[in-house]
């Protein structure tokens, strides 16, 4: 049976297992503040829409990052550094492809794929050779 986004709308996930996270963030040159604040915190993440406007939210205690999409239109994000970058999301079954390009041309892949138990966030980059993956689990 094909999952459907839509059954995951308003579901909340925490934060309960990261790999090569660090890592990832010391790539794509985040600040060792910022890298050591991101990986003590154990974010909640919702995804809820509004017409054809989707609203993804990362919570924690230091502060929540929200970003809109609509699915395949370009948008400008802000990264929880302050670094701006350009941003699609794109639909894949019950994954959401975020795709975030920054100023220099580097690219990252946020795959995050909704299960009824689990949010699983898989992030690739160009000239990285691994990967991060982050497993959230459903909270009531």
């Amino acid at each position: 049976m094909e999952l459907s986004l839509e059954e995951f709308l308003g579901k909340k996930y925490k934060l309960k297992s990261s790999e090569n996270f660090e890592e990832y963030l010391k790539f794509i040159e985040v600040g060792m503040l910022s890298r050591k604040t991101a990986c003590a915190v154990s974010p909640i993440s919702v995804l809820t829409r509004d017409d054809d406007v989707y609203t993804f939210t990362m919570i924690t205690t230091f502060r929540t990052v929200i970003f809109k999409f609509k699915f395949g239109e370009e948008f400008i994000e802000e990264r929880p550094d302050g670094c701006k970058l350009k941003a699609t999301v794109t639909m894949d079954g019950n994954t959401l492809v975020h795709t975030q390009i920054e100023s220099n041309g580097r690219k990252s892949v946020h795959r995050r794929t909704f299960t009824p138990e689990t949010l699983t966030v898989e992030t690739t980059a160009e000239g990285w050779d691994n990967k991060c993956i982050r497993i959230y689990e459903a909270v009531p």
